[in-house]
């Protein structure tokens, strides 16, 4: 009896250590998988739709460029053509100045024919010892009158000519303005910042399906396993914690220069336009134009700055570059101040 229970008991056991081990089996199996299929076919649709976006948004930035050629062009013509008009109403109003002092001038000479005050060009006539003598003085008195009737008659002629030519400006400036406005620049701006939010989103997605623990709010300080490692030219960091030594880099005399500010606490933990989180304690810095990844080495007063390119921006006009608040406070910059900035690329690259 006892010993069919220890049989039982055992082969109860054998039975139980085989279920654990098919169960440890699976359990590796499951953490040494791959994403699940849902995580891939989600990161599949989304790169697509990121690419379709990225060439969406270069289609209408190429747009938006042409039409903001477009636009300044118009601009500039439409300020000739309100020159023009305008000179063209100065010959109207000294036209029509010169056909009232003609008219008062014809008007004149007839009452100095009838008025009682004066008869001298009457007299002239009734003085007159001929006939004939008579009939040619009023003969130049008509001549007198048609001359004032003529200049009349041309002055208005000039008027009319110049009130179709005003006419015709203001309606060929009327086309040219609905031009200008149907080039919408606004319109553009607007769907490329929605697209380029859209694309944000995207990226930072991405990052969290490829990423473990990409979602984490940004810190002020480095990891602390962090080493500054000289990366490939062209890689687009998630963290420049610490400012990267010049040494690793060489220049390439590709300058630019403008406008230059910073943003700071109200983006920081956000995504950019590129996905990386925003970090204001990195070294970083957005461009409208230049590719991610892109190193600069930004001057101001004397004061360098090396960061990456990680954001679209500033969409600010006249202004051409925004730094992370920890890069403008290296250099001292403040506000909106001029700046030099030169595309540099790591040693070897």
């Amino acid at each position: 009896m006892h010993g069919h229970m220890r049989r039982k008991a055992a082969t109860a056991a054998k039975k139980g250590l085989a279920l654990l081990a098919v169960g440890m089996v699976l359990q590796c199996t499951i953490l040494a998988a791959p994403p699940a299929a849902g995580a891939q076919d989600e990161a599949t649709s989304l790169e697509r739709e990121a690419n379709r976006i990225t060439y969406q948004i270069l289609d209408l930035r190429a747009r938006r460029e042409a039409a903001s050629r477009e636009g300044r062009a118009l601009r500039a013509e439409l300020e000739e053509l309100d020159g023009l008009i305008a000179r063209n109403r100065e010959e109207m109003a000294s036209l029509e100045a010169e056909i009232s002092r003609t008219r008062r001038a014809y008007r004149e000479s007839l009452r100095r024919l009838y008025m009682q005050e004066d008869f001298s060009e009457l007299q002239v006539i009734l003085e007159s010892r001929e006939l004939d003598e008579m009939w040619r003085d009023v003969d130049y008195l008509d001549r007198m009158a048609m001359s004032h009737l003529q200049v009349l008659d041309d002055l208005k002629d000039k008027l009319a000519r110049r009130q179709v030519k005003e006419r015709d400006l203001r309606e060929y400036r009327e086309r040219r303005e609905r031009l200008a406005e149907a080039l919408d620049a606004e319109g553009l701006d607007r769907r490329i910042q929605e697209l380029e939010t859209r694309l944000s989103e995207i990226n930072a997605r991405l990052r969290e399906l490829r990423t473990p623990g990409a979602g984490r709010s940004p810190s002020a300080s480095p990891p602390p396993s962090y080493t500054w490692t000289l990366p490939p030219p062209g890689k687009l960091l998630d963290r420049v914690p610490v400012m990267p030594p010049l040494s690793d880099f060489e220049r390439t005399g590709i300058v630019f220069s403008g406008y230059t500010t910073y943003y700071g606490a109200e983006w920081h933990g956000k995504p950019t336009s590129s996905g990386v989180i925003y970090n204001m304690y990195d070294y970083t810095c957005a461009h409208r134009t230049l590719p991610f990844g892109t190193w600069l080495l930004v001057t101001y007063q004397g004061r360098q700055v090396i960061v990456q390119v990680n954001n679209r921006g500033p969409f600010v006009p006249g202004r051409v570059l925004d730094l992370s608040w920890a890069a403008a406070r290296s250099i001292g910059l403040e506000g909106v101040k001029w700046t030099e900035f030169e595309v540099i690329v790591p040693r070897g690259g």
